[in-house]
């Protein structure tokens, strides 16, 4: 039982990791969309909702892109935290039943 309780923190730890690093690829990658396609703004004007220039239409747009793009870099961190678990220790999470 020890082992388990020790494998299910290591896999959190894991899982948080990835999370927090593909949620900062994401953001760095879509910032990078965002300033190749829009050259007259500054990088960090996409992020600040507080500027003039920012319009409602265009919090919209940058909001719905940034859902869309943060949620599959949840999913993508998530799976290849899964794998890398499954090749590092040959086994299945902790705690889920094949």
């Amino acid at each position: 039982m020890a082992k388990l309780i020790g494998r299910k923190r290591l896999w959190k730890v894991i899982s948080l990791v990835t999370g927090v690093l593909g949620a900062t690829l994401a953001e760095m990658f879509i910032r990078g969309v965002y300033s190749s396609i829009r050259k007259d703004t500054s990088p960090a004007s996409p992020f600040d909702t507080t500027d003039p220039r920012f319009s409602w239409p265009e919090a919209a747009l940058w909001g719905a892109a940034a859902g869309v793009g943060l949620g599959i870099a949840k999913v993508v961190s998530a799976r290849l935290a899964v794998i890398g678990w499954e090749v590092a220790t040959g086994e299945g999470l902790p705690g889920i039943a094949d």
